[in-house]
């Protein structure tokens, strides 16, 4: 795959801002939020650091109770609850992550957008400048996704479950680093024509539709350094790889590379938990992520 490579490093926020200004490129930023506030005062900070690099920045909220809303507030960010985004694109409401991306696209009208996840502990500049660096600089570029050292080695859903699933089913994307990173974006010209899924597996989603719809040169791969974030539950990881695992299965399936049906597959996943080692109760957790049509035409209805 002839994919451009690029690295954080490469570029400096004095030069991106005076190219983007001279290119009179527009650029705006969505921070996806679900009891962030340990995190999202600092991720805020330093996205503001980056001035004129951003020309609008908006957060919208999957029902937050720990006070997140109130600190993007605080610090004059644009918060949108998705309770609030689904009254005003008149969609009714599939509470996830991917929905959070997909209603930002209704609100930003940038030829630039991307998103950064607010649960990331080492947060900084470099999160910001090396998602959008290559789209200033490269017209060519239309869609970039990041990759990062993680210390914890803690890429765990990745390298357990969506990896083996790609390399046997979908190897168009095997040289990808960090196929789940939530460090991406694109130009709206792109984004606003593809599908979105509700849930966590929109990074697969979004990254699929942009290996099938763009050629090779217009998609990057960009190094962001390191990257620390508290790590999940088995439990949680479990139902994350569900949803994902549905919707891999899914678009499988409509690029005929499987033959199943979809209509069948179980909508929840049964865990077993234990608070004393001995006793089991089941747990069972619904794992199916909504399709969300493409934004451009719910804009247009």
């Amino acid at each position: 795959m002839n994919m451009k490579y690029f690295n954080y490093k490469q570029y400096n926020l004095k030069d991106l801002i005076a190219y983007k200004e001279k290119t009179k490129l527009s650029v705006s930023l969505c921070l996806p939020i679900y009891n962030e506030a340990k995190t999202i005062a600092k991720t805020i900070q330093v996205v503001k650091k980056c001035g004129n690099l951003i020309d609008e920045i908006i957060a919208i909220d999957s029902g937050s109770s720990d006070g997140s809303i109130e600190i993007c507030k605080k610090l004059n960010i644009k918060t949108i609850t998705d309770k609030q985004s689904a009254k005003d694109i008149n969609v009714s409401l599939q509470s996830g992550k991917g929905w959070n991306l997909w209603a930002s696209l209704y609100y930003l009208n940038t030829d630039i957008i991307f998103w950064i996840d607010t649960d990331i502990q080492n947060i900084g500049e470099q999160f910001i400048i090396g998602v959008v660096g290559p789209m200033i600089m490269d017209k060519k570029i239309n869609f970039v996704k990041g990759y990062y050292h993680r210390p914890k080695n803690d890429a765990r859903v990745t390298e357990i479950m969506v990896r083996p699933f790609i390399n046997l089913i979908f190897p168009e994307l095997i040289d990808f680093i960090q196929p789940l990173s939530g460090e991406y974006g694109g130009r709206k010209k792109f984004l606003e024509k593809i599908d979105f899924y509700s849930g966590y597996s929109v990074e697969m989603a979004t990254l699929l539709q942009a290996v099938f719809n763009l050629k090779n040169t217009e998609i990057g791969q960009v190094y962001l350094g390191k990257r620390i974030h508290a790590l999940q539950s088995v439990i949680s990881l479990g139902k994350m790889s569900s949803n994902i695992l549905h919707t891999l299965l899914r678009i499988a399936k409509d690029k005929k590379r499987i033959k199943i049906d979809v209509n069948k597959l179980p909508d929840t996943l049964t865990n077993f938990i234990s608070e004393d080692g001995i006793n089991f109760i089941s747990k069972k957790q619904k794992i199916v992520d909504k399709k969300l049509s493409p934004m451009i035409s719910v804009k247009n209805i």
